[in-house]
C-alpha cells in the first residue's frame, strides 16, 4: 500500500485506521485508472471490511461515551457503506465505468478526508474530554 497523509487527530486509535483507509483508497483509485478491474475489486473488499471494522470501533465509542452527535455520525457511516456497497456491485457487473472510476478517483477520496475533517475531529475532541475526566485530569485544548 501507499502512504498517504490525512488529517492527524492525536489519537491513534484514530489516525492509523484512517491511514490505512487512506493508503487503500489510494491504491484503488490506481488500480482503476489502469483499467485494473480484479485488483480493484480485491482492493475494494480489503477497503470494505477496514471500513466496516472501523466504523463498528467508532460507534461503539460513541455510545459508551454517549457522544451527543452519534446519530448524525453514525448516518455518515451508513450511507458511506452503501455508497460502497452500489459502487462495488456496479465494479463486478461491469468493470472500470466512468462512473466508478470517477468515484473512485474523486468521490471517495474526498469523502474520506472531509468525513475524517468534520466528523471525525469532533469525535476524538469528546473521546479525549471523556477520558480525561475519567482520570480526573483538566481537558487539553488542541488547535
Amino acid at each position: 500500500m501507499t502512504h498517504v497523509h490525512g488529517p492527524v487527530l492525536g489519537m491513534p486509535e484514530l489516525d492509523a485506521p484512517h491511514a490505512d483507509m487512506l493508503s487503500r483508497a489510494d491504491d484503488l483509485a490506481a488500480a482503476m485508472r489502469s483499467r485494473q478491474a480484479r485488483k480493484a475489486i480485491l482492493i475494494l473488499d480489503g477497503l470494505v471490511e477496514a471500513t466496516a471494522l472501523h466504523f463498528a470501533y467508532e460507534e461503539e465509542w460513541m455510545d459508551k461515551t454517549a457522544y451527543p452527535d452519534r446519530v448524525v455520525h453514525r448516518t455518515a457511516h451508513d450511507l458511506f457503506l452503501q455508497d460502497l456497497h452500489t459502487s462495488g456491485l456496479e465494479l463486478r457487473a461491469s468493470g472500470v465505468t466512468p462512473r466508478v472510476l470517477d468515484w473512485a478517483c474523486g468521490r471517495l477520496q474526498t469523502w474520506l478526508r472531509f468525513h475524517m475533517e468534520k466528523n471525525d475531529r469532533p469525535l476524538a475532541r469528546h473521546l479525549e474530554r471523556t477520558e480525561q475526566k475519567r482520570r480526573g485530569a483538566p481537558t487539553l485544548h488542541r488547535s
